[in-house]
């Protein structure tokens, strides 16, 4: 009796994960959580689980050798011990599956600072451009930009730009010449500016930044400066109609859009930026 429910509970507790894997891959709700390289690995493994429950559940159990014509005895769990065990690896998944929100409120933001500047984002390391020979054998000085024709534009032909191109143009004066001056769209979750903002018109455009998954989540935030900044729910999604500058304050260069609109919008298929 002992050994078919040990194997029903372990049957259960495989099934309860594979499920919540595959429910989490197929609905959409791994991009909340997951850079997408492990989406794929994460929905197989959800299929794996449950093809071992099922093997679990159904393919028949044989004799253990070791106790054929032996006297021993194996110790063996209580049912009690066995139901507490599935219940905690159980309940606390599907606890998070439940109440667990699909974004960071402002808080959590709030706590985990705003990445501001390209040498606070992690993994970054500055990149030195070759230099291209000139007509006349000479090295050019790359300072000129790339040009902005390969940028993503949208239908009135502005350039569609992420919060963290406009922190690495803020820093790498060669990209800085693909924005500066130019009309963009930037999307992104809205928070109040509590620093840098005596004039009282300026707020934080901010997206999350991922590098694995979401405990390693940062804020990457840029400013921005309008009129007069009407009153909006932290961290709802806005998108942002403006021009993009790149002003020195207390000694540094920094982001900044001017916006001409500010709209309530849907958040992105992607909420995280990579």
């Amino acid at each position: 009796m002992t050994e078919s429910l040990q194997r029903y509970l372990s049957a259960g507790v495989l099934a309860i994960w594979g499920v919540m894997l595959a429910y989490f891959y197929f609905s959409g709700r791994l991009a909340s959580y997951l850079h997408p390289s492990f989406h794929v690995w994460t929905g197989i493994s959800g299929v794996i689980l449950m093809l071992l429950a099922a093997g679990l559940l159904f393919l028949a159990g044989g004799e253990d050798p070791c106790c054929e014509g032996c006297d021993h005895s194996h110790a063996k769990s209580s049912p009690l011990r066995s139901v507490f065990t599935a219940l905690v690896l159980v309940v606390p998944l599907l606890v998070a599956a439940t109440v667990s929100p699909d974004q960071f409120g402002a808080a959590t933001v709030s706590n985990r600072g705003f990445i501001e500047g390209i040498n606070d984002l992690p993994s970054y390391k500055p990149y030195a451009e070759p230099l291209l020979p000139a007509a006349d054998g000479a090295q050019a000085s790359g300072a000129e930009g790339t040009g902005d024709g390969y940028l993503p534009r949208n239908e009135a032909g502005q350039i569609k730009a992420q919060t963290v191109d406009l922190l690495f143009a803020a820093e790498e004066s060669t990209m800085r010449a693909d924005f500066e001056n130019k009309d963009v769209e930037v999307v992104g979750q809205f928070m109040p500016a509590r620093a840098s903002n005596p004039g009282g018109d300026r707020f934080e455009l901010v997206r999350m930044f991922v590098i694995c998954c979401a405990a390693d989540a940062r804020p990457v935030a840029i400013s921005v400066q309008m009129d007069k900044v009407q009153p909006t729910p932290e961290m709802s999604w806005v998108k942002v109609i403006g021009k993009a500058a790149f002003p020195v304050e207390n000694g540094r260069t920094i982001p900044l859009v001017v916006a001409e609109s500010v709209t309530p919008c849907d958040p992105p298929e992607e909420t995280f930026i990579y």
